[in-house]
């Protein structure tokens, strides 16, 4: 993995002459192992004698937000006031931590042994850790500065898990929904007036639509793609043993390389894909010059007061990755791709959830728990137990627990 430029931020007070030194003397250190760092003593703002307070937070906030990571030194006597506003500042919008502490009053026990605000350790502890030198500093860093994991990687096993069921929920689920919503008459509509020969369904699911497509469509050469077997294996139960589904990607690629189809329907599948952008180019390698990708999936406006209200109680970062869809991406995408905005528009409804217990069903078919759907950051604490964290959120909530439903519907045209 290369490290090199990757901006840390390093918090500590900086206002005697020995604090200074051995700030320069171990971001040196970090320089030399090839980290970029921010040094608060270096910038031009602290050059001045009698620097103004709104220009030292607007300069040392807008190089924490820049950074992949904040180190902050603790061996003040107490934690400098400054860095612990810079740990909360960072821990706010979910940049790692580490917290460096070499004080050896640490190791001992009893009376004799230093005390750090409870507090800031946490918020450091939440997402990142305490090391208790600079070589150990130094060891950490990297797993910090690595690529964002996947927070999708447990998709299709999720899906895998729970395709059994996942056909009876989404019907259930449906009925919550006032006024009703059907989205599939939205690729009616599509279908009816453009009148596709070939169509791919890229994540399938349990096979609803294809289904549907089938039985109402016979001209229409139908083939529906998910990457979760068992979704397939589902899916396949309705298909009389015909070859409509496939688990196999190399199959939609061969099929599309021989006889490009006319449209992609993509339903609720590309949230999952942390890299959406590489999946639409691979959707539009699928399709006939002419031919549409329609997109209909989770906006980023989804379920508001459920995040609200979990952000809230959970004390969760503000500023999480979103992967759901908003209309700056599939601008960027589209031009990325030389590919035309047909229509972009949003289905709107609201959502009732009886109790807690219905809430709660729909976290755990939809992979919450896991960190999928919702931007809440719950993947980055796996040593949590968020089904028993968020019972207790809503304990002291009223149900019905209502919020709004905010899907979006685009179709995307090859130049």
């Amino acid at each position: 993995m290369e490290t090199g430029r990757a901006r840390i931020y390093w918090a500590n007070s900086l206002f005697t002459d020995a604090d200074r030194a051995y700030n320069t003397h171990v971001v040196e250190k970090l320089r030399d192992t090839g980290f970029e760092v921010f040094l608060p003593q270096e910038s031009q703002v602290n050059e001045s004698l009698s620097p103004a307070s709104e220009e030292i937070f607007r300069t040392d906030s807008a190089a924490v937000l820049a950074s992949r990571l904040l180190v902050a030194c603790l061996d003040q006597e107490t934690i400098d006031s400054g860095v612990a506003c810079e740990v909360g500042l960072a821990y706010a919008f979910n940049i790692p931590i580490i917290g460096l502490y070499t004080d050896i009053r640490q190791h001992r026990q009893g009376k004799a042994r230093m005390y750090k605000n409870l507090y800031v350790l946490g918020a450091i502890e939440a997402h990142g850790e305490m090391v208790a030198s600079v070589d150990e500093l130094i060891t950490a860093i990297p797993k910090y500065l690595e690529p964002i994991s996947d927070p999708t990687a447990p998709v299709d096993q999720h899906y895998d898990d729970v395709a059994q069921d996942y056909s009876a929920f989404v019907k259930e689920l449906e009925s919550w929904y006032e006024p009703s919503l059907d989205w599939v008459l939205h690729v009616d509509e599509w279908v009816r007036v453009n009148k596709p020969s070939r169509i791919l369904e890229f994540g399938c699911g349990p096979g609803h639509l294809g289904k549907h497509l089938r039985e109402n469509n016979s001209e229409i050469e139908y083939l529906g793609f998910d990457s979760s077997r068992a979704m397939v294996t589902q899916a396949q139960r309705t298909a009389e043993d015909e070859p409509y589904y496939t688990s196999d990607p190399d199959r939609v690629l061969s099929e599309a390389h021989s006889k490009p189809f006319d449209l992609v329907v993509a339903p609720f599948t590309l949230h999952d894909h942390i890299d959406k952008r590489h999946t639409v180019e691979v959707l539009r390698d699928c399709i006939r010059v002419g031919g549409t990708i329609l997109i209909i999936d989770l906006s980023t406006q989804d379920l508001p007061e459920i995040i609200r209200y979990l952000r809230n109680r959970l004390a969760l970062p503000c500023n999480v990755h979103d992967n759901r869809i908003n209309p700056q991406w599939v601008l960027a995408c589209s031009q990325q791709l030389g590919l035309e905005i047909v229509s972009y528009e949003l289905a709107l409804t609201h959502i009732s959830f009886a109790s807690f217990a219905e809430l709660n069903r729909y976290f755990e078919m939809f992979g919450i728990y896991d960190g999928m759907d919702l931007p809440l950051g719950l993947q980055y604490r796996r040593d949590v137990n968020w089904p028993v964290r968020v019972a207790e959120a809503f304990q002291e909530c009223t149900f019905p627990f209502q919020d709004q439903r905010i899907f979006v519907i685009c179709t995307l045209r090859k130049k």
